[in-house]
């Protein structure tokens, strides 16, 4: 065996002494200092316990912003309408910020960032600017074509989960895009170029007359056009470097966006042509939100109340919240609450009125408007859900899909059960499921059958063996004098 020389080690060790600097020991506190007033806790009626949470939940929520999120990045500034920019029209490039710093962000070694504005349209038309983001691979996969770095990467439009309801929620102001390896950083380092958009709402939250934009959470026609748009101005952002190919793919709220844009893409012929879409291969949906009120109702009735709000002129929150309700509403909506200060807010109080869904007629047409399923679709269409999600039933995704093959049993719909997982988990478990039906679907193979299927995935091992949340988190140590705690180094 041979050994290293004294002198080579010593000038390694110096060389990577000048490159990193003095290691310094990492603050292990929040880089937020939110403590809510003694009037925030009282008018909300919170405990000392639920106070705390709260607090330290959104400080962390802030903690994991890059750049101090949208009200301090400056990409997040609206650019100026102007004569050249002509009538608003949805899927315009606003602003395009080719390179991404990625120092302040938590994404995998060797892959890149990109974001850009773009423009949309709210359920009832209206144009209005959104965020969005691409991370690219370091070699794009290539199905057939010549191994050349100008091939253009294929493209994965991804549309994510519920982050929140307020600017401080969009995936592209976190250091880890929200989800992580639980999707795109799997697929960018898969090969696959990730086009995620924020959703309307989310990261930019103002129009052009400074009119607030609402998230109209979970209605997922409205958050088809957000992604369809998104990726016809990437399209343009990027030339060259997105195939016109492209497979749809989210999760919770995302898979019933990713479902939605199935739909869409079957409904609309001339908002979203075929001349334009027509490289659409596929969607999948993952723990698919199909049914908006399946969920706890003291937790819905605050998201779904916001949305009704911006699309229901007659709708008022208080027709669903009680007084608390409405208080607790104030004080998140003021700190810019995200999911878990939800939880920690809604779940255990009486926020909702009794029987609130049947008070009025606009839950029955908000259901009606937000639930993908039971629709005219373009396949095909995997849809994977776990038997032990607590957010998303089982039971509700199964009548969703098997209606759906109902009414269209010629539809190539594959039903992938998943024995004994939850509702992120189970995305994990099924990794390599989805990986090879994207890569089916780009390399052109047919589904493995026609028609709607049914099928099921069990454990390998006993199920009692497996870990069934994941329970890291993503560090950051973009800085030198922190990267000692990247165990594995630079």
């Amino acid at each position: 065996m041979r050994l290293l020389s004294p002198v080579p080690l010593a000038l390694l060790a110096s060389t990577a002494s000048a490159q990193l600097g003095n290691f310094e020991v990492q603050p292990n506190t929040w880089n937020s200092s939110l403590s809510l007033s003694t009037q925030h806790i009282q008018d909300a009626l919170l405990t000392d316990e639920i106070a705390k949470s709260v607090a330290v939940v959104t400080n962390s929520d802030r903690s994991q912003l890059a750049y101090g999120g949208p009200s301090e990045d400056e990409f997040y500034t609206l650019p100026l309408l102007t004569n050249s920019t002509g009538p608003l029209q949805p899927g315009v490039v606003l602003k395009t910020q080719l390179v991404t710093d990625t120092s302040g962000f938590s994404i995998p070694p060797n892959t890149a960032l990109s974001r850009f504005m773009y423009t949309t349209t709210t359920f009832n038309g209206t144009v209005v600017p959104a965020t969005a983001f691409v991370l690219w691979p370091f070699e794009p996969r290539h199905f057939g074509h010549t191994n050349s770095s100008r091939v253009a990467a294929p493209t994965v439009l991804w549309t994510h989960g519920t982050s929140g309801f307020h600017s401080d929620a969009a995936p592209s102001a976190m250091r880890h895009l929200w989800y992580g390896f639980s999707a795109p950083f799997t697929l960018a380092q898969d090969g696959y170029a990730v086009v995620g958009p924020d959703y309307a709402g989310l990261g930019i939250d103002k129009s052009w007359d400074g009119s607030h934009i609402a998230h109209q959470w979970d209605v997922a026609q409205v958050g088809a056009r957000d992604a369809l748009h998104a990726l016809q101005a990437a399209w343009n952002a990027f030339p060259g470097k997105l195939t016109k190919e492209f497979v749809s793919m989210g999760h919770s709220q995302g898979g019933g966006v990713a479902w939605g844009v199935a739909e869409r893409l079957a409904l609309s012929v001339d908002e979203f042509p075929d001349k334009t879409f027509g490289g659409y291969k596929g969607a999948v949906a993952v723990s698919p939100v199909v049914d908006v009120f399946g969920v706890s109702p003291a937790f819905i009735s605050n998201f779904v109340g916001i949305a009704m709000s911006s699309i229901f002129p007659d709708f008022t929150l208080d027709l669903w919240l009680t007084p608390l309700g409405m208080a607790r509403n104030k004080l998140w909506t003021s700190i810019k609450g995200g999911v878990g200060a939800a939880q920690q807010l809604f779940l255990a109080a009486e926020v909702t009125r009794e029987n609130y869904i049947e008070q009025s007629w606009h839950g029955a047409a908000f259901e009606k408007l937000a639930n993908p399923g039971r629709k005219d679709f373009k396949g095909p269409l995997l849809v994977l859900q776990g038997t032990e999600d607590i957010y998303v039933p089982f039971d509700g995704v199964k009548s969703a899909v098997e209606d759906t093959c109902g009414l269209f049993p010629e539809h190539d719909l594959d039903f992938l059960i998943v024995n004994g997982t939850g509702h992120v988990p189970t995305l994990d478990a099924t990794r390599p499921r989805w990986l090879r039906w994207i890569q089916d679907r780009f390399e052109g193979k047919p589904v493995r059958q026609t028609g709607c299927s049914t099928s099921h995935l069990k454990s390998w091992l006993p199920h009692a063996q497996y870990l069934a949340v994941g329970g890291s988190v993503i560090q950051w140590v973009a800085d030198p004098k922190f990267s000692y705690q990247a165990i594995l180094g630079p």
